[in-house]
């Protein structure tokens, strides 16, 4: 075959020489494909020679523009048709799982499959070719010829690397960036992405998927680091593994029979995301808040009032035994973590197997609690593949622990805000999950096992029947025996951090293999943790109990299975009355159904059926439910003695979920939840050894939550609601149900780059945005603020001129009266003007509530179904109203009602009522609930009918209420108030994001 050269002078050759070349490569490739030896180099010449002929001759189109471009299409039609469209060499390029190129072949209705060639470097640069003569033939060269070069050749120009290293980026890696937010946020598949690349080719420039991987990886350091792991996760080939090629746990083999791995783990390392947060200013001066932190005496707000952290503070970094001398967090750039990890099911409908996988993930502690849980925040650092539990689960976290140990003695970080390299030590303080998986990371025993809990040393009582260990404070009653011997739950026998070391250290340094199995039973101790090898964690104090499983997805639901008779092993409740009807039963349903259209949007989702279909409740309905709806629907309907128990259950959480606490408040916690659980105990467990299925360890656990808060932080800054939006992420792009993970590995990568990429490039942030605000507007086009008001937004619909009724206009003459009596009533109903502005919805800035007036509700428009219209107002009144003959005296006072219509009144300039100019007044319509006395916060609030209306300052109105309608106590029925204005945390999985101008 003949050796064809690149050429510059495309004039010198004719149509009949390049179809020669062509007829001899489709030649070669049939050789190729019968014959597995045959020599394809020479043929790969010709495919190069041919890749940069065909570029060249675009670029000469001013020289024999005709000839050339008819010459340049038959060439491409040709190719397309022998080895399909926009082939390219895949020598340095990583294919996709599926064995094929990201990269598109024209049309997608008919994809040809190219034959496989060997890998070819580009071609060498040939310094002895001689310039073209007219050399100001490159002026012409245009944008377009530059796309179509890089459509034929780009693939394999090692050379536009170095472009990586650059600062800024092209149009064409912007787009392409976007391009992958945008199938990363959005829907878009990845034959969508080809379809849209290539029809589209001709005006927006886009890298294939693969080429765009490669540069984010190369620009930012972001690239993954691939474990080999037992294909079932019995453990990774590291440490003591790293040499097997036959896993010894269950025999299968480390490599297929290419010499490839069967199963790899996926590491996201974090060091280059630290890197690029300080490329971001506006990143850098939000993480100043853990410096800012300002700790009071007595508090309880965040992390960083914990003991756990103040001791860390005062502790010298010790790592692999050296004393470096330096105390945690001496740098106010120094980022404190918590890691989180949760079991997931990846396919709703499972086969024979579990698929079960293990995120893992990271968040930035240093960030203010608002910030934290958003999803661009938090750090992926891997996800351990299914389909079963691993075994050993230390294995996979070696290159972990390996990283964490490197950022706790420093790396060098450049900092963009002030130009310099700083020191930057990163420190994992608290690690968060449910049982099951906290059980996996500290190496102990846990639930089922003789010593379950992980923060004291009870042992539990077996059950014959149950083959399982329950943990209890009181002992079963022997027949005929009325004494009790139980546990002081004030002086339970609690692990420490040195008394877990030494107990460890005991039972690996026994040499008999029985003794210490005895002495791993004794202790709920397995052996050590890898993660011990990070100097600032330490077990048990680093692994506080999770708030969201052990109260909402576990103790509250059980507590309603034992109302329903529905907990397992229980089958009557015994001596005790605390069953619930199942007509009550049924009526508690239906009125859950009922209060969501009562209930403002914002504060939570549509209740399912809590009678039918409890199984689809999760955490945030579950604490919505616990909290607000259940002492509703639950009075009149559960006996008097369990109702007031479970009222108990409902303070604690409400205690547990503020944003400001105090650690008086939480040691008094302490005492109320040991007499909850005494009482439990009492009630539903009635010390009998059959009922011992009700003292699960999570009851037991609930005991230890006060000095967790007290160690740890509040229990907000350790929940699960975090890693559960980071695993919904990963159930949904988990499409493929042949190679689930390797999409999982792609999109968690993608998630991490996005990230650090944003962080790094300021364009990027801008681009993001995707046209919103880069900071939250105060207003939007649909809202307005005025002057005299700048802490109230009006929202459309808006009516200018409407006019108002004499009893309206008396309302309002009476509320001025009221706060201006030098003027009488009749006075001020002669002068207030008969139209004014009407607005229909309020929102109160900075995080507040949304309002929509009763007057504009709908309720046949699909928003008129949640009703928003009742608030909580706040108003000063005369405390001798009743009295005409007395004094006037303003006292403070609030009440609820419903916000009818929101009124904009001008009054005119007058010399009588002493205005110079026109002065505005924004006046709230309010129609009393008659009856609803006390603080709904606090306390049961019920009315059954609404009263007066007044007018009301628009300054008065504080927040928006729900309600839920029960006949559990009045037969005919009553409507409560839903006040959650208390400061407490929202269980959402969604925090709430800012309005922007779009909304």
């Amino acid at each position: 075959m003949k050796n064809w050269q690149p050429c510059l002078d495309s004039d010198s050759e004719d149509e009949d020489t390049i179809q020669m070349e062509i007829d001899n490569d489709l030649s070669a490739r049939n050789l190729q494909a019968k014959d597995p030896n045959f020599d394809n180099s020479q043929n790969k010449e010709v495919i190069d020679g041919l890749t940069l002929h065909s570029q060249d001759m675009g670029l000469n189109n001013q020289i024999t523009q005709s000839n050339s471009q008819e010459l340049h299409t038959e060439e491409h039609n040709t190719i397309d048709d022998t080895i399909g469209y926009n082939t390219y060499d895949p020598g340095d390029q990583e294919p996709d799982d599926d064995g094929r190129s990201d990269y598109s072949r024209g049309s997608w209705y008919q994809v040809a499959t190219p034959l496989p060639s060997p890998c070819s470097p580009p071609p060498e640069r040939n310094e002895s070719l001689s310039e073209s003569e007219d050399e100001g033939e490159f002026q012409n060269v245009d944008v377009e010829d530059y796309r179509d070069y890089e459509r034929w050749y780009a693939e394999d120009n090692i050379y536009e690397d170095s472009e990586m290293l650059a600062e800024t980026l092209t149009d064409e890696e912007i787009d392409s960036i976007i391009m992958l937010a945008i199938r990363q946020f959005g829907t878009v598949t990845q034959n969508d992405y080809e379809r849209i690349r290539y029809s589209y080719r001709h005006k927006l420039g886009l890298l294939t998927t693969q080429r765009l991987r490669t540069r984010i990886a190369a620009l930012l350091g972001v690239e993954p680091k691939n474990i080999d792991c037992c294909v079932n996760v019995c453990h990774a080939f590291t440490e003591q593994y790293a040499d097997e090629e036959v896993c010894l746990t269950c025999k299968e083999p480390r490599y297929d029979y290419k010499g490839q791995p069967r199963q790899t783990f996926q590491y996201l390392p974090a060091t280059p995301r630290f890197r690029a947060y300080f490329n971001n200013p506006d990143f850098i001066r939000k993480m100043l808040y853990r410096f800012n932190f300002v700790q009071k005496p007595g508090e309880m707000n965040d992390f960083f009032n914990s003991t756990r952290y103040n001791n860390l503070l005062h502790t010298n970094i010790v790592i692999n035994g050296v004393d470096t001398g330096v105390p945690y967090f001496p740098g106010k750039h120094d980022i404190a973590l918590a890691i989180m990890t949760d079991g997931i099911q990846i396919f709703d409908q499972g086969s024979s197997e579990t698929n079960t996988c293990w995120p893992i993930m990271a968040q930035n502690l240093n960030l203010p609690p608002e910030e934290r849980a958003q999803m661009r925040n938090l750090i992926p650092l891997g996800v351990i593949p299914g389909p079963n539990k691993p075994k050993d689960f230390d294995s996979f976290l070696v290159p972990l622990v390996e990283e964490f140990i490197t950022l706790a003695g420093g790396i060098e970080v450049y900092n963009t805000m002030n130009g310099e390299t700083l020191t930057l030590r990163v420190h994992p303080t608290i690690v968060s999950g449910d049982m099951q998986a906290i059980k996996y990371l500290m190496n102990f025993k846990g639930p089922n096992a003789q010593v379950p809990c992980r923060e004291c040393l009870m042992i539990g009582c077996y059950h014959q029947g149950k083959k399982t260990y329950y943990i209890h404070l009181a002992e079963p009653l022997r027949p005929g025996s009325v004494t009790l011997q139980s546990y002081d739950a004030h002086k339970l026998p609690l692990r420490t951090d040195k008394r877990t070391a030494a107990q460890t250290k005991k039972i690996m340094e026994t040499v008999r293999v029985g003794l210490a199995d005895d002495l791993r039973k004794k202790y709920g101790i397995c052996g050590p943790s890898i993660l011990d090898r990070i100097p600032s964690l330490s077990r048990p104090s680093s692994y506080p109990h999770e708030f969201m499983h052990l109260f909402l997805l576990n103790h509250g639901p059980a507590l309603f299975s034992l109302w329903t008779n529905t907990h397992s092993g229980i089958s009557d409740a015994g001596h005790e009355q605390y069953l619930i009807s199942h007509a009550d039963l049924v009526l508690i349903g239906t009125e859950t159904v009922g209060a969501t259209y009562l209930i403002p949007a914002k504060f939570i989702r549509p209740f399912p059926n809590i009678e039918s279909s409890r199984h689809l409740y999760n955490a945030e309905l579950w604490s919505f439910w616990l909290i607000y709806i259940g002492p509703v629907v639950l009075c009149g309907r559960l006996s008097q003695k369990y109702y007031k128990h479970y009222l108990k259950f409902v303070q604690i959480l409400k205690c547990l979920l503020q944003l400001e606490n105090t650690t008086h408040r939480i040691k008094q916690l302490k005492q109320e939840i040991v007499e909850y659980v005494e009482e439990f105990e009492e009630y539903y467990y009635q010390y009998d050894y059959d009922r011992l299925s009700v003292c699960r360890l999570t009851l037991h656990a609930l005991l230890h939550i006060a000095d967790d808060v007290l160690r740890c932080g509040p229990v907000w800054v350790t929940w699960s609601f975090s890693i559960e939006r980071y695993c919904r992420e990963i159930v949904g792009c988990a499409k493929s149900k042949v190679v689930p993970y390797a999409a999982i590995n792609r999109h968690v990568l993608q998630m991490a780059q996005l990230a650090a990429t944003a962080a790094r490039f300021p364009v990027i942030r801008r681009a993001m945005l995707f046209g919103k605000s880069a900071a939250p507007v105060k207003s939007t086009s649909m809202e307005k603020i005025y002057t005299e008001y700048p802490e109230i937004i009006l929202r459309k619909p808006r009516l200018p001129g409407f006019p108002l009724s004499d009893r309206v206009r008396r309302r309002i003459a009476a509320y001025f009266h009221t706060n201006q009596p030098e003027w009488t009533f009749h006075a001020w109903l002669g002068f207030i003007p008969k139209h004014a502005e009407r607005w229909g919805k309020l929102r109160i800035p900075d995080g507040g509530d949304c309002i929509r007036c009763a007057g504009v509700v709908d309720p046949l428009s699909p928003y008129g179904k949640r009703d928003s219209s009742y608030i909580r107002y706040e108003f000063e009144t005369d405390a001798n109203e009743n009295y005409p003959n007395r004094d006037i005296e303003m006292v403070e006072a609030f009440g609820y009602g419903r916000l009818d219509f929101i009124i904009a009144l001008t009054l005119p300039p007058s010399r009588k009522f002493k205005l110079k100019d026109p002065k505005l007044h924004i006046l709230a319509h309010v129609t009393e609930a008659k009856g609803a006395e006390g603080d709904a916060r606090t306390e049961l609030v019920s009315f059954t009918q609404v009263g007066r209306s007044v007018i009301l300052d628009v300054s008065s109105v504080k927040n928006v209420v729900g309600r839920v309608y029960t006949t559990g106590v009045k037969p005919s029925g009553e409507w409560y108030i839903i006040d959650r204005s208390s400061g407490a945390c929202e269980t959402a999985f969604h925090p709430p994001e800012h309005v922007y101008e779009d909304d």
